[in-house]
């Protein structure tokens, strides 16, 4: 059913239980996963409140950063399991507004499915320009999963 899965990461703390699922439907599907970092460097909006309070916005090292936390917790899943993963990974970091940038990665690589979470958005900028993950689930032409900024695994719940 699904072939190609694009997994965007804006670095936020909620990344890697969209990492966590994209990989496993990736497993369960036999499908590649392509890492998508989008970096809009005319606005903040790609870039999580956390990260701009830290004052770390150079944009370059930031995402460098993001795809270096993401092969980290793929590395740490893979350990987890005890076997290699089988999944094909690719990692692409592009600049431009994030929606523009996944509709048109979908478009251009062909996804079946998009996996992202929300909870990287800063304030101000969810006030006045809408939520990327909100624009991408109206406009995307494939299935979107969306990882809530609340969502905690059932294993962890009480």
């Amino acid at each position: 059913m699904y072939n190609k899965i694009l997994l965007t990461s804006d670095g936020s703390k909620n990344s890697e239980f969209a990492i966590k699922h994209a990989l496993q439907i990736a497993a369960d599907e036999g499908a590649e996963v392509i890492v998508l970092h989008a970096v809009d460097s005319k606005h903040l909006s790609s870039i999580p409140e956390e990260t701009i309070e830290a004052g770390d916005t150079k944009f370059e090292e930031y995402s460098d950063k993001v795809l270096e936390q993401f092969e980290n917790v793929i590395k740490k899943l893979e350990e987890e399991k005890d076997e290699k993963n089988q999944v094909k990974i690719r990692k692409l970091s592009l600049e431009g507004k994030p929606c523009d940038v996944i509709l048109k990665v979908c478009d251009k690589e062909g996804i079946d499915m998009i996996v992202m979470s929300n909870s990287g958005k800063n304030k101000v900028d969810r006030f006045l320009l809408g939520s990327v993950t909100e624009k991408i689930i109206r406009e995307a032409p494939v299935p979107v999963l969306v990882i809530p900024a609340n969502y905690t695994p059932l294993s962890q719940r009480k």
